[in-house]
């Protein structure tokens, strides 16, 4: 979580107040009534105003202040606090200073008003702000106005402005677990268990010693019970290629944007990195893909740390399409053969459910995540009505999608695949037609 520190776009220089203006035409005109007409109360009342006239111009700060805004990170994860934090240092004559945060888009701010001041002390301060990101998402936030003040307030430095800021809010990580592995793995390295017998952890059986057996695999308990050599064998763990394929098309909420509710685009993009985490920490190949953006995001197939955060970097800078770009063309990734394809969509078009038809029947592992929200608003009648109409359609045509061999999952978090992959992994390992 790297840091990252602006500076003002421009120094204004030290100007006067109107507070000052005030004060020294009050001072000005009680005192010469006073001596003009000889009057000692017109004196008493304007000797204040006039004292501080002088000292707020025998005090006057003429050093610039230097103005910084640093930020704790600038990728963040939605949800979690971070830091703001302001730095005034100049002049010793300088005495206080005030910030405003006007660029506060989905932030939640700490204090609330977004506005801080302080006390320099020998001409420094240091004041900071809580913020949190409300959403996944790239946006430019945390533009700061500030106005440093002399003594009475009488001179003011600024208002000076602190540009905004591009920040990258990382989606939060939906909790995932599985307690099933995935169908037909082909690798080497991760943790599904094989059909295969070959090296490996998981005890599979004990059969007679075979030329090319290793001597460590010999079960010496049977063997000398039979009086023939034995050894044990174990089930291959290997590692699956997964692409995740996530459906931006359409982004629907019932809820107020600014609510904290999540959004059908919300759900796929945390489960889509909670897949991708899951996966990845298991040692599998996982790739990435969104259809229906604004922007095509491809992410070949891979596997580490680094990969990880390339997933999590794309998954951030993901905008909702029009609605109608999820074409079956725009999935480009080739899966190998024991490979699965992850597609995660609210399914509220029908093409999302015709690309996991077309892609199953050329015989590719194909499990379909529904992210739907399931909320329908109330607010508006003909609205939920429409809406409930497309519900039933899409049940419709998720019964109908199941009885070609493409189950549909829920997400729900850990344990949303448990079933759906214990049906896949007893079914035969598909045989892959690539046109």
């Amino acid at each position: 979580m790297a840091t990252r520190t602006v500076r003002p776009l421009q120094e204004p220089g030290w100007r006067i107040t109107p507070a000052f203006l005030r004060a020294a035409m009050l001072a000005v005109v009680l005192v010469g009534a006073a001596v003009g007409f000889g009057r000692a109360d017109l004196l008493i009342l304007g000797t204040p105003f006039l004292i501080v006239t002088v000292w707020t111009l025998a005090t006057r700060p003429q050093a610039r202040p230097r103005i910084t805004g640093t930020i704790s990170s600038a990728t963040p994860v939605e949800g979690t606090t971070q830091a703001w934090t302001l730095r005034v240092a100049g002049d010793a004559r300088a005495e206080q200073f005030a910030a405003f945060v006007a660029d506060r888009r989905m932030l939640t701010l700490t204090p609330e008003s977004g506005a801080v001041a302080d006390t320099l002390v020998d001409g420094n301060a240091t004041s900071t702000m809580r913020w949190r990101p409300q959403r996944w998402g790239t946006r430019q936030i945390l533009g700061t106005r500030i106005a440093v003040f002399g003594s009475w307030g009488g001179f003011r430095y600024g208002t000076v402005r602190l540009p905004a800021l591009t920040v990258m809010t990382l989606p939060e990580i939906a909790a995932f677990d599985s307690k099933r592995a995935l169908p037909h793995p082909q690798g080497l390295i991760g943790v599904n268990r094989s059909n295969t017998r070959a090296e490996g952890t998981e005890f599979a059986d004990i059969r007679q010693f075979q030329v090319g057996d290793r001597l460590r695999h010999i079960h010496w308990p049977v063997s000398a019970r039979t009086g023939t050599l034995h050894v044990r064998t174990s089930f291959a763990e290997q590692d699956t290629e997964i692409l995740v394929v996530l459906d931006a098309s359409t982004d629907y909420s019932s809820a107020d944007p600014d609510a904290d509710e999540s959004s059908s685009l919300d759900l796929g993009v945390r489960a889509s990195a909670g897949l991708a985490t899951y996966f990845l920490g298991r040692g599998d190949r996982v790739g990435l893909e969104v259809a229906g953006g604004m922007r095509t995001v491809r992410v070949p197939v891979g596997m580490g740390a680094l990969h990880r955060r390339r997933i999590m970097d794309c998954l951030a800078g993901i905008e909702r399409g029009l609605g109608t770009g999820f074409r079956s063309p725009t999935i480009r990734s080739r899966v190998r053969p024991g490979g699965v394809l992850l597609l995660v969509s609210p399914l509220l078009s029908p093409m999302p459910l015709a690309l996991a038809a077309k892609l199953a029947q050329r015989g590719i592992t194909v499990l379909v995540i529904d992210c739907f929200p399931g909320d329908v608003p109330d607010d508006d009648p003909s609205l939920a009505l429409a809406i409930r109409l497309r519900l039933l359609e899409r049940d419709r045509e998720i019964h109908a999608i199941g009885r070609l061999g493409v189950p549909v999952a829920t997400w729900r978090g850990p344990g949303s695949l448990d079933q759906v992959l214990a049906g896949l992994s007893a079914r035969p390992q598909p045989r892959v037609v690539r046109r």
